[in-house]
């Protein structure tokens, strides 16, 4: 079971008289359903981040299960990263000129010389599963909403046992963005996996099991549903 525990967090930069987050302590349990919310500058994005491993931490302030992420170097950070979590954002990050099935399978052909044929017909498999067949399509000719359904496709192609999305809503008008909440949740719960998001959407929150709502870098509330 790899669930999240914070101890003693607290990321400073330079100029600032006060941590950009601290965070006490902190359990999200495996499997768990969680939203980050707060203002802009509220610290969501640094709390991604941090628990991802894209920012160097202390000694025992993050681990996931047994993990320290402090023990880690950046290689082994990166090496674990892509093993265990997929990370979805608001803006995509989709590759022009590939389609729309390439870009699912680009994060894994960097690791591997050849792509196997059980890995393509997964890939097709969760596009399909999101009612999405333009498999041969380029990205560029996508709706926004048909590209993140390309980006949840290829966050979810290795299996992470943790799915981390940054506003993946926020660029998307009201209609499919209750789409791809729906589709992101009901995805989670197929493959078993926590889900963390940072979110202003408030129609995405409240589907979600656990809320936490952080202001100037802190927790102020929590609330869980029965």
């Amino acid at each position: 079971m790899m669930n999240l525990t914070i101890n003693t967090l607290s990321i400073a930069v330079p100029n600032l008289h006060y941590p950009i987050l601290s965070i006490p302590h902190l359990r999200v349990d495996s499997q768990q359903h969680l939203a980050i919310l707060g203002p802009s500058g509220s610290g969501k994005s640094t709390f991604l981040n941090a628990i991802s491993g894209l920012i160097q931490v202390q000694p025992d302030q993050i681990k996931w299960g047994d993990i320290d992420l402090y023990q880690l170097s950046a290689t082994q950070r990166d090496t674990w990263r892509f093993q265990h979590i997929g990370m979805i954002m608001q803006d995509f990050y989709l590759t022009t000129g590939l389609t729309a099935l390439e870009n699912v399978l680009l994060p894994y052909s960097f690791r591997h010389w050849r792509i196997q044929p059980t890995v393509r017909q997964r890939a097709i498999d969760l596009l399909a599963t999101m009612n999405f067949e333009q498999f041969d399509r380029p990205v560029e000719y996508l709706s926004r909403g048909e590209m993140q359904r390309v980006a949840i496709a290829r966050a979810l192609l290795c299996k992470p046992e943790i799915i981390i999305a940054d506003e993946p809503t926020a660029s998307l008008d009201a209609e499919n963005g209750r789409i791809i909440t729906e589709l992101l949740i009901r995805l989670a719960k197929q493959e078993s996996c926590t889900l963390i998001v940072s979110t202003h959407d408030r129609y995405l929150a409240e589907q979600l099991s656990r809320r936490i709502y952080l202001k100037n870098g802190q927790i102020e509330r929590e609330e869980s549903l029965c």
